[in-house]
């Protein structure tokens, strides 16, 4: 097993270390051509950069909490629509596909596209998958004191959503959307589905619709590698069909220069999930990964209730090894699910629930330059051990 885990993780630095889909004659011009301000950043041809559509195909190793060790084939293709506007943040077109060492297969296709310097957002994505995990569970939720137990399911997911926002003020915008998912949670034996079914899991698909109603403020000058700004957003979900439910969102980061430098940033984040309490247990947060958000160090499906609030500061910095593009990033947060002391051991109040903390140390290669987009490789270490990330674009 440590072989296997070995291999993996040169794989995932050999990886690291290329700019795929580049020949060592425009890497050498690539290399001529970096030249940096006053302030350390990079200086480009704004005309040339986005005349072109930039294609990168990556193979990236992975390790999620959920699903284990695994590899990724990431296509990737970045582009401006119109090479006239010097505004908007690049496009990008993504087609994946994933399998893990625990005999979890996904797939996906994600569509952003940044129109009119910046007037339209428009994004739109498909997953679907079958993630075999572990879950931590009450034996039966009606009986007082009953013990966890481990159960180790397979959950069919499949989700879409559409989202399209425009600006009404600068920096500001607002955005609504469609929201599809469903999911079946099935166990590997008896056992396993009798607890499951206690517990509010499904074998037959359970699908929820809805809309998503959100505002924004973002002021980053890079929506990928931010040196400065700000950005707020915040989201309702609602839900329609049998057991519908209202989910809240509220994502803050914020990122300083630090000094007169770019090589030295400092990023802060916060981000909460609440969900109504009437809400079935398919639609609590779960701490680890709760939607988009990522909350490193935890294992997803350990710890769940209701609501999730977590906060986190990064320390990032560039340096000029190979060729400007290797940087390395320290990371503290602090966070916890929450909701109500009803009695069945599942839930409890923000007071007696349990904070996870957790640090990370990361290594960044950066894989466009001029869109400031890097492969990254986490560590993270929480209170029940130590988990890995990788993957492209940074945690927040």
């Amino acid at each position: 097993m440590k072989k296997k885990y070995s291999v993996l993780l040169l794989l995932a630095l050999f990886t690291a270390l290329q700019v795929t889909g580049q020949t060592k004659k425009e890497e050498k011009q690539r290399k001529q051509e970096v030249v940096l301000d006053e302030n350390g950043k990079q200086i480009f041809d704004d005309v040339k950069e986005r005349s072109k559509i930039k294609y990168n195909f990556v193979p990236m190793p992975f390790y999620d909490p959920t699903s284990k060790w695994g590899i990724s084939l990431i296509n990737m293709f970045n582009y401006y629509p119109d090479k006239n506007d010097l505004v908007s943040p690049p496009s990008s077109t993504v087609f994946a596909i994933s399998g893990t060492t625990n005999k979890s297969l996904m797939g996906g296709f994600k569509q952003s596209l940044y129109l009119k310097e910046d007037l339209w957002r428009i994004n739109a994505m498909a997953f679907y998958g079958q993630i075999n995990s572990t879950m931590l569970l009450l034996e039966d939720p009606q009986e007082v004191g009953s013990p966890v137990v481990s159960v180790d399911p397979a959950t069919g997911i499949f989700s879409a959503n559409l989202m399209v926002e425009r600006r009404v003020f600068s920096r500001v915008y607002v955005g609504v959307g469609y929201l599809f998912n469903g999911r079946k949670v099935e166990g590997s034996n008896e056992e396993e589905r009798a607890i499951l079914q206690r517990n509010g899991f499904s074998e037959d698909w359970v699908s929820a619709h809805g809309l998503r109603y959100s505002v924004t403020f973002d002021s980053r000058d890079n929506i990928y590698y931010p040196y400065a700004g700000l950005y707020f957003k915040t989201n309702i979900d609602q839900m329609m069909g049998e057991n519908a439910t209202n989910i809240y969102t509220a994502d803050y980061r914020q990122f300083f220069t630090l000094g007169d430098n770019v090589s030295n940033v400092l990023a802060v984040h916060g981000f909460g999930r609440f969900v109504s309490e009437s809400a079935s247990r398919n639609y609590w947060s779960s701490y680890g990964r709760s939607g988009p958000a990522v909350q490193r160090g935890y294992e997803q499906g350990k710890y769940m209730d209701r609501n999730l609030i977590t906060a986190e500061a990064e320390f990032r910095k560039e340096t000029p090894w190979m060729n400007h593009k290797l940087g390395f990033v320290g990371a503290l947060s602090m966070g916890k699910v929450f909701g109500s002391n009803n009695g069945s051991g599942q839930s409890y109040n923000f007071q007696d629930a349990e904070w996870l903390p957790a640090i990370a140390l990361g290594v960044r290669y950066r894989l466009l330059p001029y869109e400031r987009m890097n492969l990254k490789f986490d560590y993270a270490q929480g209170k029940d051990g130590a988990v890995f990330y990788f993957g492209i674009s940074e945690a927040f």
